[in-house]
Parts: C-alpha cells; structure tokens; sequence
C-alpha cells in the first residue's frame, strides 16, 4: 500500500493503513470554492503553470508552511502542519 494521507473526519489523519497519524484542526471548503480551486487547477494546466501555497498560521508560528494541495474529479484537499481544508463532492 502506498503512504497517501487522507482525511478521515474532522481533525484526524489516517495513514493508506488506518492508523491515526496525527490530529489537526479542520475547515470544509464551500461548493463555491471547491468549483473555483478545480477551475483554476484547469487554467494552471492548460498554460503549463505550478503554483506555490503557503499557510499563514504555520508561518507564524515558525512551522514548514508549504501545503500540499490535491484537486481532483471527486475531491479538493489542502493540508498543512496545523489545519486540513477540504471538500468531498462533485462541482460539475
């Protein structure tokens, strides 16, 4: 199995086997939001673009503040050191 991390309810990260990792604040990201991320997921692949977030709370308190950000069909997940933004649900 691999090591993805998903969310697996409000402020409780599992490993691919189940098994608590760690425990994070946590904020559902609204349709709204959601269908904008996955537009402009599109644009930065259609001009061939990378893009660069960081978390202006684990900046603050001196933490890694890089996200790591996964948009897809199904799902939108952001997730730093101290909080994970989500969205479960289709846009289209």
């Amino acid at each position: 199995m691999s090591n993805v991390i998903i969310p697996a309810g409000f402020g409780t990260i599992l490993d691919a086997d189940g098994k608590t990792v760690e425990r994070v604040g946590s904020r559902e990201i609204t349709f709204e939001e959601a269908k904008l991320l996955r537009e402009y997921k599109k644009f930065l692949m259609k001009y061939e673009l990378r893009e660069a977030l960081y978390c202006n709370q684990c900046w603050q308190h001196d933490l890694s503040d890089g996200c790591e950000a996964h948009v897809t069909q199904d799902d939108v997940l952001i997730k730093c050191r101290c909080q994970i933004r989500f969205y479960k649900g289709s846009t289209l």
